[in-house]
């Protein structure tokens, strides 16, 4: 163990240097230090262009092939199986109620809900039992259990220990879960090998342009991806604010690791149910509306845990995929290399080139071509993300988006790959709540 610890140190270390050999190379090509070294970047950039644009078309393929095949057979009632919804909270006074009655009104028959009181110091038990006295006509099961904090993986697990159905929706305490999810989801596991399905998440409160442009990023980025790796039953994030899993996969994987220094134990649960072999599919319909940030600061923070929850679960079980027997999980390893953080890096390389391009020489040539495949890229995949009569609405923020936010998360995700290679201590951070989980429609 310590001669891989002491490997793992040495892979970072190896990482940082590369990195900043070929951030350094783009600077210096961009000031045109050197002509050889600038034609030689500018033929690289190119051919990452092509790559970049090989793979979009790829996932939109793949994404269109997922969406034709959604036609899977809903099971009457009486084959329905139990299923135990885990709800953990910590401190949600603000969101809890509107979270706990859309699972109250959940279209299905045969389901108990589970809230983990991760040790709050508010009103959220309270708040709980006061809607339970209400608005839960049907009756359904619920039980509180709480306990001193000690993390969202521990509660969860928490919720695990006492669960009785044979699946489990873990949903977050800032999630209203539309109502035929549950129905939408189960469709998947007549697949014996599928181990978890991941649910659409979309933003509640989209109240200023900020939280639009991160609806927006879900809809052609993050639920788009899982889209078309559900073709392959190779979805690498099932999300926290709605994940549905088999029992037995999740007894397998010894449930959501406990660690406070893992920042994204949903991603990391995720990944070893794929080293395990079991395949993670996707449903579109299965969606939870949850509140994004409304503001940059809190944006970037959460950001930031994810970016180093993602390679974290990269880098734990590399070796596990890469080495395991077929082709299915070794490719998986390298998606993994690709998109936690390879894109990142050279993405950002060419935005330094650019911008250092512009100053000094006032070159836009390049700049305007490389954000016109960039546009055309996500275009096509808002059109299959979207009702083609909502595209006008938000094709105006996919151009601001291009220009701004996505540049300034490019920035912030390499400042956060630094930091995860140099083990730069973080605390669990808690994006504070807005309480306006009812503030959005369903799309």
């Amino acid at each position: 163990m310590q001669w891989l610890q002491g490997a793992g140190g040495k892979v970072r270390v190896l990482l940082i240097f590369v990195s900043l050999v070929y951030l350094g190379l783009c600077l210096a090509a961009a000031l045109e230090v050197s002509l050889p070294l600038h034609t030689l970047m500018v033929h690289f950039f190119m051919l990452l262009a092509v790559l970049v644009l090989v793979r979009q078309m790829l996932l939109l393929f793949f994404a269109g092939l997922a969406q034709e095949s959604e036609s899977l057979p809903y099971l009457a009632d009486e084959e329905l199986p139990y299923v135990s919804v885990i709800i953990p909270a910590f401190n949600e006074e603000a969101v809890i109620a509107p979270a706990l009655l859309s699972l109250l009104q959940l279209d299905y028959p045969h389901y108990e809900i589970i809230v983990v009181d991760d040790g709050s110091s508010d009103q959220t038990v309270r708040n709980v039992r006061q809607l339970l006295n209400h608005a839960n006509p049907r009756q359904i099961p619920v039980r509180i259990i709480s306990h001193s904090n000690a993390g969202k993986a521990n509660a969860l697990n928490t919720g695990l220990i006492h669960a009785v159905g044979e699946f489990v929706l873990c949903v977050d305490s800032d999630s209203r879960i539309t109502p035929d999810s549950l129905r939408n989801g189960l469709r998947h596991f007549q697949d014996q090998q599928v181990g978890a399905v991941a649910g659409n998440v979309m933003v509640a409160n989209e109240t200023n342009v900020l939280t639009r442009l991160e609806q927006l990023e879900y809809m052609i980025s993050q639920n788009f991806v899982r889209q078309a790796l559900a073709w392959f039953g190779a979805v690498t994030i099932v999300p926290g604010p709605i994940g549905l899993f088999r029992r037995s996969a999740l007894a397998q994987a010894g449930g959501f690791r406990e660690d406070r220094q893992l920042f994204a134990e949903d991603v990391d649960l995720s990944v070893r149910l794929l080293v395990l072999g079991w395949r993670i599919s996707s449903e579109a319909t299965m969606q939870a509306f949850t509140e994004a940030p409304d503001n940059v600061f809190s944006l970037l923070r959460q950001r930031y845990r994810w970016k180093r929850g993602i390679y974290q679960a990269m880098h734990d079980n590399f070796l596990a995929l890469i080495l395991a027997p077929g082709m299915r999980r070794p490719l998986i390893a390298l998606f993994l290399v690709v998109e936690s953080f390879l894109l990142e890096m050279l993405g950002f390389g060419v935005t330094l080139f650019m911008v250092a391009n512009i100053i000094y020489f006032a070159q836009v040539n390049m700049l305007l071509a490389w954000l016109g495949i960039l546009l055309l890229l996500d275009v096509l995949a808002l059109l299959l993300a979207t009702p083609f009569a909502q595209f006008f609405k938000w094709f105006p923020l996919l151009i601001l988006q291009k220009l701004s936010y996505s540049y300034a998360l490019q920035a912030w995700g390499v400042l956060a790959l630094f930091d995860e290679w140099r083990s730069t201590f973080m605390s669990w951070d808690k994006v504070e709540r807005l309480g306006m989980l009812q503030a959005g429609g369903e799309a």
